[in-house]
């Protein structure tokens, strides 16, 4: 084992134990706590040319598990907001207009589909669905357009009705 190796060993195992107390009595349960600790230590040994050198490498390592917690929670508030609106909406009839509905989403590319269900079926908004779907509001956008585009080809969507949505 080089230096390097042994100094980050003892970093890992002076840090590690604390990082997961703290983090378990903010987020109340160890197991994530454990997860938390589990992501920021592998962020701080893949950057710790850089981490290492810092002053605190410690305070670096606190401040992105945190960081992991507080992302964490905030998923699960949307996932959570999310569930509850499919909770108050009746189930899709299996009429032929729903059936072609269905089979037209389906045939859409991964992504363009999963901005589809969250901000028409879900009823997400742009910044709501960037966050889920972990990507940016203009992604969100641009995926929605060419979905709309898409189910418009499939005789689905009106023009007009594309260019409003899209837009929002």
């Amino acid at each position: 084992m080089n230096d390097l190796e042994c100094e980050q060993e003892r970093f890992f195992a002076r840090v590690g134990p604390r990082l997961v107390g703290s983090l378990t009595l903010y987020c109340g349960d160890r197991r994530l706590a454990e997860e938390y600790a589990q992501e920021a230590l592998t962020r701080a040994f893949e950057r710790w040319a850089r981490v290492g050198a810092m002053a605190s490498p410690e305070a670096w390592t606190y401040r992105t598990a945190f960081n992991v917690a507080r992302s964490a929670f905030r998923r699960a508030a949307v996932e959570r907001r999310a569930r509850s609106r499919l909770i108050d909406r009746s189930p899709l009839p299996d009429t032929a207009d729903a059936i072609a509905v269905r089979d037209a989403v389906r045939a859409l590319p991964e992504r363009q589909r999963a901005v589809i269900v969250a901000r028409f079926y879900l009823g997400l908004d742009v910044a709501e669905t960037a966050r889920v779907l972990d990507c940016r509001a203009g992604t969100v956008k641009a995926h929605t357009f060419k979905a709309l585009a898409n189910l418009r080809a499939a005789g689905l969507v009106d023009a007009e009705e594309t260019i409003n949505d899209a837009a929002g």
